[in-house]
Parts: structure tokens; sequence; C-alpha cells
């Protein structure tokens, strides 16, 4: 958490080289998946073991590995892909992910996957063949204590991390079209509401620029991050009072619950009413204590009658 505030470098927490940083992301995952059991709570720390198979689960002991199977074999195969994905998504934060992609050679109506989306991408295979090449790729896997997978199933995991990373701009693009909001009419304001790290950590000013080759031409859209949990960085920066910059995607960001953040901005006319409200993956409609602490942003914007667009696993 410290970390993600700005408060503490790498280095506070002992991480001086690649292999430092690949190993102390692994240890995170060391636990016994059935027993629970942390790595000091065993008489030998080391005797957890990775399945064998998918490499993104230990276990302490043969028994505990046999009781968990008949869960595990489920998930073992696509556990295999999480394992490989948490690796290169380090390529997110190196810039080589996602590779520089073209304006839409069809109408957002028109690409109902990502295959479609892939499809208008030109020269692909150079691109992800240019990101398996790098210099970031090579160190990765010198240092990840993993061989290197095939270039094919690296090929496979460049497309699923470039999916994710463009799967919020995306979603919101959809969200416009879903509500008749049309970019090319006039310029917009989008509220992402119960912003997190997960949304705004390393967030590049660059990262929802998506949206301006979905949308070629568009009059300009703001997209504001607003959440308790917003990490400090490039979009740490107070939302437009004035419309945003024609054919260009302006992300800012407010630390705070959403109400507070509209009555401190909103109705003092520092920021701009939305004409979209995007909240991705809130988890209130599972967890009954979520949904108390969201009432008061949900009872807002249904008073004010907005559009909104919650995404749920």
């Amino acid at each position: 958490r410290s970390a993600m505030d700005g408060r503490k470098s790498g280095s506070d927490f002992g991480i001086r080289t690649y292999f430092d940083m690949f190993h102390k992301v692994e240890d995170t995952f060391k636990f016994c998946a059935e027993c629970k059991k942390l790595p000091d709570a065993l008489p030998d720390p080391k005797s957890l073991r990775r399945c064998k198979r998918c490499q993104n689960v230990y276990y302490c002991g043969v028994a505990c590995q046999r009781a968990n199977w008949p869960l595990h074999k489920k998930f073992c195969k696509k556990l295999k892909l999480v394992a490989l994905d948490r690796l290169v998504e380090w390529l997110v934060f190196t810039g080589d992910i996602p590779f520089p992609t073209e304006t839409w050679t069809k109408p957002a109506w028109d690409v109902e996957g990502w295959e479609d989306w892939f499809s208008m991408q030109e020269q692909l295979e150079e691109k992800l063949g240019a990101v398996l090449a790098g210099r970031y790729m090579t160190l990765l896997w010198a240092n990840a204590g993993k061989p290197r997978p095939e270039d094919g199933e690296l090929r496979e995991s460049v497309r699923r991390l470039v999916t994710d990373f463009h799967s919020r701009p995306l979603t919101i693009g959809l969200g416009l079209r879903l509500f008749g909001i049309d970019p090319l009419a006039k310029v917009l304001t989008v509220h992402v509401v119960g912003a997190s790290h997960v949304e705004t950590l390393n967030t590049r000013l660059t990262d929802y620029d998506e949206l301006t080759r979905m949308f070629p031409g568009h009059r300009g859209v703001e997209v504001v991050m607003v959440g308790v949990d917003v990490v400090d960085g490039p979009i740490m920066r107070p939302p437009l009072a004035a419309p945003a910059p024609r054919g260009r995607v302006y992300l800012s960001s407010y630390k705070g619950l959403y109400h507070d953040f509209w009555e401190s901005h909103v109705e003092t006319k520092l920021a701009a009413r939305p004409d979209l409200v995007v909240g991705f993956h809130p988890g209130f409609h599972a967890c009954p204590d979520l949904l108390a602490g969201w009432l008061p942003t949900l009872l807002l914007l249904r008073d004010y009658c907005l559009p909104v667009l919650f995404t749920v696993y």
C-alpha cells in the first residue's frame, strides 16, 4: 500500500535487481492452497512446492495436494495461463504492452469482439514479434526463475494482456454507444466511480487513447477517476472546468468519495457534470457491507438520473 501511495521505493522493500523483483512478487503467492499455511508456519519454509502442471499454486506436502486436487483439476489449465500472464504483465509497466494501435476501420457498432479488434491492427504479427524480441522480455526470462515458454504461448499471453489493458477504455466506448451518446456531436465527460489502484496504478496520460482510435474526429473526452484508493501518479491532476481539448482524451482524478467529489467539484462547477458514469467491478452486488458503503453514491446517481454502467464478474 505504501508503494502504491508513493511513500516507499523498490529499494525500501529489498528490491535491488530484476531477480529480486520477480521473486518478491512470487513470494506473495507462496502459501498452501489447501491448508492456507504460509512458509513461516511450516517446519521447513522451503517445503512449499508448486503444482508442476500450472506452476501457479503451492502445496506444503503430498497430502494437501491430493486433498485439493478434485477442486484444483477444474482450473489447473487456466491457472497455467494466469501464472504466465502474471509475469508477462511486467511489460505493461515497461511500456512494451500495449503495442501501437490503429484508427478503427470499422464503426464501433460493427466490432463485436476482440477478434474483430485484432483484425483492424495492421502488421499484427510484426508487432507481437517486436514485443517478444524486446529487451525487457529477455530480461524477464533471465530473472524469473522459470524457463522461457515457447513463442506461441508468449504471443497468446501478450494478446490477452493487450485486451485486458484496453478493456476499460473500450467498456467506456461501449457505454457511450449503448446510451446513444455521440462523441462526435459534443465534448464528453466520463466519471469512473470507485476507482482504485486497479485503474490508476502506473496509469499514463495516454492509456485511454484507444477511445480516439474508436471514435476518430471526436470533440474531446475527459475521464475522471474518483475513489478513495486512487493512486498518486501522472493522472493525479484536477478535473477540467473547461471542455476537454478537441480530439484528445484527458485523464484526471480525485482521491475521495464520489458524493464528496460531486459536492465540492460538480456542484461548484470546478468539474463538468458527467455524460456517463462507469464503475468497473465494484462488487456491491455480492457483498452487503460494500453495498452499504456505496449507497450514498448510488442514491446520487439515481436522483440525478445519470446514465450509469457497472461491470460485474
